[in-house]
């Protein structure tokens, strides 16, 4: 994209990320149709505004989405709807609108993590998450080793974490930050 603040496309990936952050918050899913209508949205759009140098910009972003998104999949960090949703917003976006919303998508996803660990903690008390980390680093102080204690399955932290609104809070700020 070449002006990261033209009316439709910025109109068209807020509306995407929202829609995704509501359906997600709700139900711990992003619908394939959702993501599929996003990218298709990025795609006609930019080839509309720009010509092929717009379609091949909204691909790029497309593809840069889906593969800086795929480790935290493969590694079980992340949904595959989430990684969908990235390389849509890549698909609208733009590679280089992408990286900055991926950016700050991911400090939207380590704060919530963090209030969502906390809030664990005063809920759950003594057996909450910070109980389980604090062993953790316990361990790599006593032994200079890594090592991982799985939370149980009644901690809150064995819970998913909606992500699509990290990735809506961080695309939001990203739009208003190049503005």
């Amino acid at each position: 994209m070449s002006d990261p603040l033209e009316l439709g496309p910025v109109i068209g990936a807020l509306a995407l990320v929202w829609a995704a952050a509501w359906i997600d918050f709700r139900t711990f899913r992003i619908p394939n149709a959702l993501v599929l209508l996003g990218a298709g949205f990025g795609l006609l759009v930019q080839t509309w505004g720009s010509g092929l140098d717009g379609l091949l910009l909204s691909v790029a972003g497309l593809a840069l989405g889906l593969m800086l998104m795929l480790p935290f999949y493969l590694f079980r960090l992340t949904g595959a709807g989430d990684v969908k949703l990235m390389g849509a917003v890549g698909a609208i976006l733009g590679p280089a609108a992408l990286l900055q919303a991926l950016f700050f998508s991911l400090i939207a996803g380590g704060a919530l993590g963090v209030v969502y660990a906390v809030a664990a903690q005063v809920i759950q008390g003594a057996n909450g998450p910070l109980e389980r980390y604090g062993a953790m680093a316990k361990f790599l102080w006593v032994t200079g080793r890594l090592s991982y204690i799985p939370p149980s399955p009644d901690e809150a932290m064995a819970k998913r974490l909606p992500l699509a609104v990290a990735i809506a809070i961080g695309t939001t700020t990203s739009l208003l930050w190049a503005g």
